[in-house]
């Protein structure tokens, strides 16, 4: 699963130097029509003015248009008297007006289409993204508005946005939904666990043995655990996770968790390689760094020992910091990868609280990610098996 929003494409106009090419497009193909029109008519007017002279000034003005600053005089008598003494009639002046009032219908069309045409695509977009929001404020959060055909980069940008904003609610809405009953049941389970021990104990089924007691004390310490994870994401969701930046090298870090899990795997033929400069320096909380990779350990140990492999890399990459932890087991379905980072879900449902754990690990690995301004991402490695990527900035 990828917690980051989708990229914005490099070069996107925005919606208002769309809207505003086509409408001064068609302003100005307007202008240009019925300015042609004018022109037009005008020539057409000249022209048989002109052939309407007699042959004698048509010649004669022909010779004096080639030395127009030499013959001025007699070409305004001529102009006058055979051409544009007669141009402010009524008579001219009505046919210039009925031929403007031609030219402005016949451009009409061109702008009531032209602007339906932008309309159209306009609203046609933001008429799915309305639909879309209506559906998802009555509660139909898979709702999703389709992107049609030739719509402006900055529209489908809006879109995009918009269906993300929908994946996120309807994931938030889905977990907020189970978890009532998960909760419940999560705490629950170690708890009656716990009060059956403790009653045997009292009514002396069992005797009090320090077996029976650390059996009690594993059974706290789960309800303990679970109840710091949810109050982790409640703070993480309500923006007040509060974190300790400071400056630290990142590899010490990491074989510290590593030297951590290291009775666990162990237990499995396990192959751990560590990949990290030594001068890499991460400038984050280092106990809650620490755990976001705890976290991503004891998900390779519960679900990918049969690999056999374990590998955390680091490397600095454009002012960020990549830490990559893969394996070598199943990897992930499709359906895993979009839900795998959900509160309360588990790869394999038939597991026990004790092999599959509480279902919130990923969902707080991401929570301290995203309090520190980075992303967590969840994939398969081209070779099989899983590979999650914590991207923090510098």
């Amino acid at each position: 699963m990828n917690t980051r929003k989708p990229d914005i494409p490099s070069g996107v106009r925005p919606l208002w130097q769309w809207i505003s090419a086509r409408m001064i497009g068609l302003a100005m193909a307007a202008i240009l029509l019925v300015g042609s029109g004018m022109w037009l008519r005008f020539f057409w007017w000249e022209g048989k003015l002109r052939s309407d002279m007699p042959t004698s000034v048509q010649l004669e003005l022909q010779r004096l248009e080639a030395e127009p600053s030499e013959n001025a005089e007699r070409l305004r008598q001529i102009y006058g008297q055979y051409l544009y003494g007669d141009y402010f009639t009524p008579e001219v002046l009505r046919a210039d007006l009925l031929w403007f009032t031609g030219l402005v219908l016949i451009a009409l069309p061109l702008i009531i289409g032209g602007g339906v045409w932008v309309s159209l695509r306009l609203s046609c977009q933001l008429s799915a993204v309305a639909v879309a929001a209506r559906n998802i404020a009555e509660g139909d959060f898979q709702s999703r508005a389709e992107i049609a055909t030739r719509t402006p980069a900055a529209l489908r940008t809006l879109i995009a946005d918009f269906n993300h904003m929908a994946e996120r609610l309807e994931r938030q809405e889905r977990e907020l939904q189970a978890s009532s009953v998960a909760v419940a049941h999560e705490l629950r389970t170690p708890l009656t666990a716990a009060k059956g021990r403790l009653q045997a104990l009292l009514d002396g089924v069992f005797e009090t043995s320090p077996q029976h007691l650390g059996t009690i004390m594993r059974q706290l310490d789960q309800l303990n655990r679970l109840i710091d994870d949810l109050h982790l994401l409640s703070l993480a969701t309500a923006g007040q996770l509060v974190l300790v930046p400071s400056r630290f090298p990142l590899k010490p870090l990491i074989e510290e968790r590593v030297a951590w899990a290291a009775p666990r795997l162990q237990q499995h033929p396990m192959q751990v390689t560590v990949d990290c400069p030594e001068n890499l320096i991460l400038h984050a909380d280092r106990d809650r760094a620490g755990q976001v990779l705890s976290i991503l350990i004891d998900n390779v140990l519960r679900y990918a020992t049969q690999g056999g492999y374990l590998a955390l890399r680091a490397q600095k990459q454009n002012n960020r910091i990549l830490i990559d932890i893969e394996d070598a087991g199943p990897g992930f379905t499709p359906e895993q990868l979009q839900r795998v980072c959900d509160r309360f879900w588990r790869a394999e449902h038939s597991r026990s609280r004790h092999a599959g754990g509480s279902g919130l690990g990923l969902s707080v690995a991401v929570a301290i990610c995203l309090a520190h301004g980075g992303e967590l991402h969840v994939q398969n490695r081209d070779m099989g098996g899983g590979h999650i990527r914590i991207d923090i900035p510098l």
